[in-house]
C-alpha cells in the first residue's frame, strides 16, 4: 500500500507465530524429504513442498465441538494425516510421523525473522500490549521458550489446541482479545495467511494487516512488507489517542 494505515484505536497487537515471527530451518520441504530418505524413499523436495502445501491448505479440523475445534490430541491426528499425504510411498509412516512431531519441538528446528525482536521492542515500549496467537500445539511453548529472541513472551501465547478452536474461528480471536484484555475494536491481528490472520479477524471485529513478505502484492487488504514498517506505522503518541 501507497499510504501507512492508521491504527488511531488500536491498543494491542496479536501476532500470528509460524510465518511472521518464527521460521522452520532447514524448510520443511527439507525435513520431509530427509525423513523419507532415511526410509529408502527418494522424492524431489520440490514436490515434497507442494504436497505440502496442498494437504496442509485442505485439511479441514474437525475436533468434537464442530468445524474449526481442536484440542491436543485433534492436533496429533492432524498432522499424521498431513504426513500420510505428503509422504504415501514410506514403508513406515508412524515412524515418519514420530521422528517429524518430534523435529518441530525443538528451538532448534527453528529461528526468528531478523526483525522480530527489534520491532517487538519497540512496541511494547510505546505502550502497545502484545501477544502471539497461533494455531499450533502445546509444542510451541518449548520452542518458543528456547528462541532467545521471543523466550520472553512465553506467557503471552495464545495457542489454538489450549484455546479449543482454531483461526479464523471468531473464539480463538475472543480468546486472544480476553488474553490482551482489550475489546475487539481496539485489537490488531498480524499474520501471513489472508483467511485464518486477517479475514478472520476482521470477521470478528479485530483489524487485520498481512504480513507480506514476498512482496506478492495483495491488494484488497492493508499490509506491510515487515514488522518494522508496522513499528513505523505507530508512533507513541498516536496510540489510543487518534491519528497523527
Amino acid at each position: 500500500m501507497s499510504e501507512r494505515p492508521r491504527w488511531d484505536r488500536i491498543a494491542g497487537i496479536v501476532f500470528d507465530a509460524v510465518g511472521t515471527l518464527i521460521k522452520p530451518d532447514p524448510s520443511v520441504a527439507a525435513v520431509y524429504t530427509a525423513a523419507a530418505r532415511r526410509q529408502g524413499v527418494e522424492l524431489e523436495p520440490e514436490a515434497v513442498r507442494a504436497r505440502f502445501h496442498a494437504h496442509f491448505q485442505s485439511d479441514a479440523v474437525h475436533g468434537e465441538n464442530g468445524v474449526l475445534s481442536t484440542d491436543e490430541e485433534t492436533e496429533r491426528r492432524r498432522w499424521r494425516q498431513i504426513v500420510v499425504g505428503v509422504l504415501p510411498e514410506i514403508p513406515e509412516p508412524e515412524s515418519a510421523f514420530d521422528e517429524l512431531w518430534e523435529h518441530f519441538s525443538r528451538p532448534e528446528s527453528w529461528r526468528c525473522f531478523p526483525d522480530v525482536a527489534p520491532a517487538l521492542r519497540a512496541l511494547k515500549l510505546m505502550g502497545i500490549e502484545l501477544c502471539v496467537g497461533s494455531n499450533f500445539d502445546g509444542r510451541l511453548r518449548g520452542v518458543v521458550q528456547g528462541l532467545p529472541e521471543l523466550a520472553s513472551w512465553v506467557d503471552s501465547l495464545v495457542i489454538s489446541s489450549e484455546v479449543g478452536y482454531r483461526k479464523p474461528h471468531a473464539s480463538f480471536f475472543r480468546a486472544a482479545c480476553a488474553h490482551l484484555g482489550l475489546p475487539p475494536e481496539q485489537v490488531l491481528c498480524v499474520g501471513d495467511d489472508l483467511e485464518n490472520d486477517v479475514r478472520g479477524a476482521i470477521r470478528a471485529g479485530l483489524s487485520g494487516l498481512v504480513l507480506d513478505r514476498g512482496a506478492s502484492g495483495t491488494l484488497d487488504l492493508p499490509q506491510v512488507a515487515n514488522l518494522t514498517a508496522l513499528v513505523q506505522s505507530f508512533s507513541p503518541w498516536s496510540v489510543g489517542r487518534g491519528p497523527w
